[in-house]
C-alpha cells in the first residue's frame, strides 16, 4: 500500500490528474449518438514475500492504478466502439512494479499494430493502451466484428482449458475487462439456437496469430461449444458444455493440443498432442451458499515439484495462456450474496501433485449504483523453497507464492 513520505506520489498523482484531462475528449465520438463513460479501478495491496531458507524474508506493498475511457457511437447499420486504458503500478521495493503489466512471462500481444506505450524502472510501471477499436454490424444473415476486441472461448469458469487467447489467471480480482485482441469475426446462424463462427487473431509475426472455427448450440438445456484450429503455431480440438438439471449446475471443457516439441517437454500423454480437461458442478449447500467443485488435469504439468520450475519455461506458460504448473488440481468455491449490498465468496486451489493449497476469501460491498469495494485476502500451505548450492530448489507450487490482503475499488462515471 502506498507509503507515507513516498516521494514518487506526487508525481503519480500528477500523472494520473493530467492523463484524466487527455482522457476527457475521448468519449466525445459517442456524442449524439452513442454512450460513453469512464471506469477508475483501484488495487492496494500488502504482500508478504515467502521466506526461502538461507535468505531473509521481506514484504511490500503495492498499488495498480487503471482509468479506462470508452464510448459507442451508432452508425446507420454498424456500432463502433472503442477503449483507452492507462495504468500506473507501484511498489516499495525493485521488481514488484512489474505485476500486472503484461500478460503473460513472456508472451506476445495478439496485435497487428502495436498501439500501446509503457515506461518501466525498477518499482514503477506506468503505461497506456488503447484497448478496443472494433467495428460491429449485420448485414444479412452474417455478423461481422472488424477491430480490437475481447474474445473468450469456453465456460469462463475459474479455471478452464478452452479460453487460450487472453485468459485470465485464476483469482483473477476483476473480469469485467479483458485485453483487446486484432481479430475478425464472423458468424451466422446455421439453425435454431446453432451458430458458426470464424475467428481469426492477427499478431507480430504473423506465426503467432491464431485461426478458429467455433460452433455454439443448446441440447436438452444443456449449452455446447466446439472449437478447432490453430494458434501460437499449434493445433487445438476442443469441447465445452455447461447447463443445470434443477438445482445442480455442471460445466466442463476439454481440448487436445498438437504437442511443439522444438519449445516444450513431452511429459505425459501422446507425443503428438497433449490433452488438458476440467469438469465440475455446483450446488446450493448450507446457509444459502452455493458450493462449486472441479477437478482438473493437463499433460503439460509437472508430475514431481522438482519439475515445476522446468515445466514453466516450456511455451505454454511462458506464452500466457496456461497458469497452472503441475498435472492435477481440485478447486472449490463457496459464493452467498449476505444482502443486496454485500458478497461474499472464498476459492481455493489445491495441487493434487504436491499437496500445497491455494485459497482466496473475498467481502465485497456496493458503496452505490456505480461504485464497489472490495476487500480481500490470499493465503498458501505446502512445503517452501530453499537455497541449494546457490540455486532455489521449489518443493510445492503454492507453498512458495507471497501471501497477503488489499482493497478493490471500482467506480464508473
Amino acid at each position: 500500500m502506498p507509503m507515507s513520505g513516498d516521494r514518487r506520489l506526487p508525481s503519480r498523482v500528477g500523472y494520473l490528474l493530467g492523463a484524466a484531462i487527455l482522457l476527457t475528449p475521448f468519449p466525445a465520438l459517442a456524442a449524439g449518438d452513442g454512450d460513453q463513460g469512464f471506469a477508475l479501478r483501484e488495487n492496494a495491496l500488502s504482500v508478504a514475500l515467502p521466506a526461502v531458507a538461507g535468505l531473509p524474508s521481506n514484504g511490500a506493498g503495492v498499488t495498480d492504478t487503471r482509468l479506462r475511457a470508452w464510448g459507442t457511437l451508432d452508425l446507420t447499420s454498424a456500432k463502433l466502439q472503442a477503449a483507452l486504458e492507462i495504468h500506473d503500478t507501484v511498489s516499495t521495493i525493485s521488481g514488484l512494479g512489474l505485476l500486472g503489466a503484461s500478460s503473460g512471462p513472456g508472451t506476445s500481444a495478439y496485435e497487428w499494430v502495436s498501439l500501446s506505450a509503457q515506461s518501466t524502472s525498477s518499482a514503477v510501471v506506468v503505461g497506456a493502451r488503447l484497448d478496443r477499436f472494433d467495428l460491429t454490424g449485420h448485414w444479412g444473415p452474417v455478423d461481422l466484428d472488424l477491430g480490437r476486441q475481447p474474445i473468450s472461448l469456453g465456460t469462463s469458469h475459474f479455471v478452464g482449458v478452452l479460453d487460450v487467447l487472453t485468459p485470465f489467471a485464476p483469482g483473477t480480482l476483476d473480469s469485467t475487462y479483458k485485453p483487446g485482441v486484432d481479430a475478425v469475426r464472423i458468424r451466422t446462424a446455421i439453425a435454431d439456437q446453432t451458430e458458426a463462427e470464424a475467428i481469426v487473431v492477427g499478431a507480430d509475426p504473423w506465426g503467432q496469430g491464431a485461426a478458429l472455427g467455433r460452433g455454439r448450440t443448446s441440447v436438452a438445456g444443456i449449452d455446447l461449444e466446439a472449437v478447432v484450429g490453430r494458434f501460437r503455431q499449434r493445433a487445438i480440438a476442443g469441447l465445452g458444455f455447461e447447463g443445470g438439471a434443477g438445482p445442480l449446475g455442471i460445466w466442463g471443457e476439454a481440448a487436445l493440443f498438437g504437442r511443439r516439441p522444438d519449445v516444450e517437454q513431452v511429459r505425459a500423454g501422446w507425443s503428438q498432442a497433449a490433452f488438458s480437461g476440467v469438469a465440475g458442478i455446483d450446488w446450493p449447500a448450507f446457509y444459502d451458499f452455493r458450493l462449486g467443485t472441479s477437478v482438473m488435469y493437463q499433460d503439460f504439468g509437472a508430475r514431481r515439484p522438482e519439475d515445476l520450475a522446468a515445466v514453466r519455461m516450456d511455451a505454454p506458460f511462458q506464452e500466457g495462456w496456461v497458469y497452472l504448473g503441475s498435472a492435477g488440481y481440485g478447486v472449490v468455491t463457496l459464493q452467498r450474496s449476505l444482502n443486496p449490498l454485500w458478497n461474499l465468496g472464498v476459492s481455493g486451489i489445491v495441487n493434487l501433485v504436491d499437496g500445497s493449497t491455494l485459497w482466496q476469501p473475498r467481502l465485497t460491498y456496493s458503496v452505490s449504483d456505480n461504485a464497489d469495494l472490495g476487500v480481500y485476502a490470499w493465503g498458501r500451505t505446502g512445503a517452501g523453497s530453499e537455497l541449494t548450492n546457490g540455486q532455489v530448489v521449489v518443493h510445492s507450487e503454492f507453498g512458495s507464492l507471497p501471501i497477503g490482503g488489499g482493497l478493490y475499488a471500482r467506480w464508473f462515471f
